[in-house]
């Protein structure tokens, strides 16, 4: 479910607080800010791949792997079918761990499930994020696209990626992979359909809220991503950045700054 780091950056994520190395080594075992981060729809954990190293020593990154969620109404066993149940086990799983200093990163979709979680442990009463941070997402209580929470054609969701720029030419350049990627971006999508916002019960997070998006982005407007500032109790900061809906793949310098500054830790 969650992948913390250890001495390597090339093992393999498995679903146990365990040993994927995308850290680098804490200062004289000074303690670190834990970055929980979510990856966006048709995504994986290894969408973080690299991020600690370049976020430096003062921070560990642990990429959150997702349950299985198959489409809407299909039966398998072991997957979750709604967008609340899988915020829900994704909660139960990560709790425990949540008890030190720490922050959340969810881009597009992951954005979503990482609100989710932050507002469970607020619920129960237990330690929020220190620091929460979203990419390329719209505010929570605003309604999504109609067009992408249907259901859409194998095509459909095969032109999604490609238009956003969502795959790498390694994945592009192997049909296979882009069917399973494409599959699993149709389910993902089905699932935010399935979110809606609490009319009450919800609280503003009491820790600093800090918001990107791509000023290029034709998923999200800058209205939109404005619009979590309801969703901040305390400070708030929105920062465009140029590029589309995965600006942090486009300008990976520029991002990772902003991202830094956001943590209020020093790459270094």
């Amino acid at each position: 479910m969650f992948h913390t780091a250890a001495n390597t950056a090339a093992n393999t994520p498995a679903d146990t607080a365990a040993d994927t190395a995308l850290s680098a080594p804490a200062k004289d075992g000074a303690t670190r800010l834990r970055l929980f981060c979510f990856h966006h729809a048709g995504g994986s954990a290894w969408s973080f791949a690299g991020w600690g190293h370049r976020l430096g020593r003062g921070v560990e990154v642990v990429p959150v792997s997702l349950p299985r969620r198959p489409a809407v109404g299909a039966d398998a066993p072991g997957a979750v079918g709604t967008m609340d149940a899988l915020v829900s086990e994704v909660t139960g799983r990560l709790a425990p761990i949540l008890d030190q200093p720490y922050a959340f990163y969810g881009h597009s979709m992951g954005a979503l499930i990482a609100y989710g979680v932050a507002q469970r442990q607020l619920a129960a009463g237990r330690r929020p994020p220190d620091r929460f941070v979203a990419g390329a997402h719209r505010a929570p209580h605003l309604p999504s696209t109609p067009d992408l929470t249907g259901e859409l054609s194998d095509g459909a969701a095969l032109e999604l990626l490609l238009g956003l720029n969502g795959v790498g030419r390694l994945v592009r350049e192997n049909p296979r992979r882009m069917r399973a990627v494409a599959d699993r971006l149709r389910d993902d999508l089905l699932l935010c359909g399935t979110y809606r916002h609490p009319v009450a019960g919800r609280r503003p997070l009491p820790c600093p809220v800090h918001v990107l998006y791509g000023t290029g982005d034709p998923l999200v407007s800058a209205a939109e991503a404005a619009a979590w500032r309801a969703h901040a109790a305390a400070r708030f900061s929105l920062h465009a950045l140029p590029g589309g809906h995965f600006f942090h793949r486009e300008h990976k310098d520029l991002f990772f700054r902003e991202l830094a500054r956001a943590l209020a830790v020093d790459m270094n």
